[in-house]
């Protein structure tokens, strides 16, 4: 349960209730809890919308970087949230179970050089060796934006912690079952 009051939509400011719209993406718990502060999420939100613009990767890409940051943490409602919009952006079924069970070696090297690189940056642990091997890949301006990405998502994880926030639905698992993963159409959101 979590550790404050989520208010609904219509518990919102009438300037703040399209945050938990369904065009944004509706009432989960992370963004009612968020919600307790309705310009901090409002500035939340933005700020992950321009993460997701212009951190200089593929949406498939962010979602690898997001699920290796919820696997490195054990953050069971950022995985499961994001496991569906991994499928979405074409993050294959056995690519999520690989994360899941920490197989990044089954990827190509630039997908496990990002994969790495977001664990240890979750960690605090980027050595120079590293950023060489992220750097083989991706130019300085999209490694920033992933180290970027990675705070983001690391600061959301405290907020889940810290608020004590679970999935709305039984959680997938970190090796799903193909039919167990809920999709979600970005388009609606």
């Amino acid at each position: 349960m979590a550790r404050i009051p989520l208010p609904r939509q219509s518990d919102l400011p009438a300037e703040y209730q399209y945050l938990l719209s369904e065009d944004a993406l509706g009432e989960l718990e992370l963004l009612q809890a968020i919600g307790s502060n309705p310009p901090v999420l409002q500035t939340y939100m933005r700020h992950g919308t321009a993460l997701w613009e212009h951190a200089g990767l593929a949406s498939r890409d962010v979602e690898l970087v997001i699920l290796a940051i919820a696997r490195e943490l054990e953050n069971e409602y950022e995985w499961h949230q994001h496991v569906g919009l991994a499928r979405d952006v074409g993050v294959e079924h056995e690519e999520i179970r690989a994360i899941g069970t920490d197989r990044v070696d089954e990827f190509d090297p630039a997908d496990s050089a990002l994969l790495e690189y977001a664990k240890l940056a979750a960690r605090r642990a980027v050595d120079d060796e590293a950023h060489e091997e992220i750097g083989d890949h991706f130019d300085d301006e999209t490694i920033a934006g992933i180290a970027s990405l990675v705070g983001h998502y690391l600061g959301t994880a405290v907020v889940i912690d810290a608020l004590s926030l679970r999935p709305e639905t039984a959680f997938v698992g970190w090796e799903p079952d193909d039919e167990t993963i809920e999709t979600y159409d970005r388009d609606d959101e």
